[in-house]
């Protein structure tokens, strides 16, 4: 049975294993990964159950810890459902292929978040050039699918017809009310996730 004083210890390592078991889901559900993180996931679910059956008596450790359980049933809920689907043959890859790359980043920098040996002084270089501007479309576009995947839906569209939708929806807007631009945002209410646009004059 866990005590208080290794509480602090085992909350970062629950907190570090939530990050790596949510970005190795996002791999696997988008075709990334042939497997998903079942090892990562049972020492977490593990964990969670440990504490959950201590009974902590202090209350910051137990508020620490119910904020991240509810967080963790939530995400956990939204697995196994995934799970259930695809076992099911009822979906297919539900999470988009532009979103590995973002995942893979993600989980790369989790694995190498540790100490590192201090670099070799290295020769003056030429200043760095300026990285190219972001894609504002792409942006948007990652927003929007990240917002429905954290809403619990399976998204079944890809960037092509993401684009061509805004660039429809833009024309339309832009010449009925005639605008010189369409800005499109990212909105969230009540578990529902939706496009508005804002009219720029």
């Amino acid at each position: 049975m866990p005590g208080e004083s290794d509480f602090p210890k085992d909350m970062a390592r629950m907190q570090r294993l939530f990050e790596v078991v949510r970005h190795q889901y996002d791999l696997f559900f988008a075709g990334g990964a042939k497997d998903p993180p079942t090892a990562e996931h049972r020492e977490l679910d593990r964990l969670t159950r440990a504490y959950a059956a201590s009974g902590l008596s202090k209350i910051a450790q137990q508020f620490l810890f119910q904020s991240f359980m509810n967080k963790y049933i939530l995400h956990n809920e939204q697995w196994n459902k995934w799970l259930r689907a695809r076992e099911d043959g009822l979906v297919k890859d539900p999470r988009l292929a532009g979103s590995i790359s973002r995942a893979k980043k993600d989980l790369q920098d989790l694995e190498l978040a540790r100490p590192q040996p201090a670099p070799r002084k290295a020769p003056p270089a030429a200043a760095p050039k300026a990285a190219p501007p972001a894609d504002p479309l792409r942006s948007l576009f990652e927003e929007f699918i990240r917002a429905r995947i954290d809403a619990g839906e399976l998204p079944q569209t890809d960037f092509k017809a993401f684009e061509a939708h805004i660039r429809k929806q833009k024309e339309a807007i832009a010449s009925k009310y005639g605008a010189k631009d369409v800005v499109f945002t990212v909105s969230s209410k009540e578990g529902k996730v939706t496009l508005k646009a804002k009219i720029v004059k």
